[in-house]
């Protein structure tokens, strides 16, 4: 199932069930599944001997596979693997966490062909603890070309957002609603200036970012600028089911996050309002757009 892929690439080598997810209204290929990731920076295998690769290939058709297949002679299980590069770049960056079990290899063996094969230096860490590994070798960690990401666990998020609501209270939704604005603005901004797209197809894929980054599976129901009926729906939010069991609409993290996106990509203040929650029991997140108002900062403020 290897192949030799480049561009923002990460592949995890291991297969699961799809999941459908619905895509926009008139999308031409309707239902599209999709797959469980793991992004590998972190692997716990019991009692298993576990090392960690880093290594650059040529970026060309073939590289990668050159290189995997000195693993594959030495009978090495590769259990992750992340690869990227662009289209200009003469090399591609390789992360890969290895399984050494039971093997009678050398592992200098390995990277001395491995450094014959790609033609550069090949950076190796064996695991401290038996059977558990983080990733030592990648940092900083980009998502997109020089920004900067970071990567937080469900569990981390959903007890820091718990927490906060703990000690502030009700103003916690203020808070989040307005951290996460200025961020939905950023992002509209940095893909706007990258994509020659009309605001539709823009919306349409500035708003994958919320499945690519793990916060919820997106629908775009209605657009209509004349009218501002703009309708989203987000699919197993990670804000939201923290909340399971509320008697009212939880989301003010994401719905900020919205609202910034939707004001920097049609130029007016626009705020989101989230009618259906799974808080609530409904079986998705939905949100609709409306227009602020001069002079409405106030009661938007409580409306938040």
């Amino acid at each position: 199932m290897l192949r030799n892929l480049f561009g923002l690439l990460t592949i995890t080598l291991k297969l699961f069930s799809p999941i459908f997810l619905v895509m926009q209204p008139g999308a031409a290929w309707g239902a599209m599944a999709v797959f469980e990731r793991y992004v590998p920076w972190m692997i716990y295998a019991k009692d298993r001997d576990l090392l960690e690769f880093y290594f650059t290939v040529p970026n060309r058709p073939g590289g990668l596979k050159e290189a995997l297949d000195v693993f594959a002679r030495y009978a090495v299980n590769i259990l992750n693997l992340s690869v990227h590069s662009m289209p200009e770049w003469e090399r591609a960056p390789v992360f890969l966490f290895a399984d050494f079990t039971e093997l009678d290899v050398d592992v200098e063996d390995v990277k001395r062909e491995l450094e014959f094969v790609t033609g550069d230096r090949v950076y190796v860490k064996e695991a401290r603890v038996r059977g558990f590994m983080m990733d030592e070798f990648a940092f900083p960690i980009y998502v997109l070309p020089s920004v900067r990401s970071i990567m937080i666990v469900e569990p981390d998020f959903h007890e820091m957002i718990k927490g906060v609501y703990e000690k502030l209270g009700d103003v916690t939704a203020v808070f989040l609603y307005h951290l996460a604005y200025s961020g939905g603005k950023f992002l509209a901004r940095y893909l706007s200036e990258r994509l020659s797209l009309d605001r539709r197809e823009l919306l349409a894929e500035v708003l994958k970012v919320y499945q690519a980054g793990g916060w919820g599976r997106v629908e775009l129901v209605r657009y209509d600028l004349r009218q501002l009926d703009i309708v989203v729906r987000v699919y197993d939010s990670i804000e939201c089911k923290i909340f399971k069991g509320s008697t009212r609409p939880a989301s003010q993290f994401i719905r900020g996050h919205l609202s910034g996106l939707l004001s920097e990509l049609l130029g007016e203040d626009i705020r989101v309002i989230e009618a259906k929650c799974i808080a609530m029991g409904d079986p998705y997140c939905e949100f609709y757009a409306e227009r602020v108002r001069t002079g409405e900062l106030k009661e938007g403020l409580r409306r938040v």
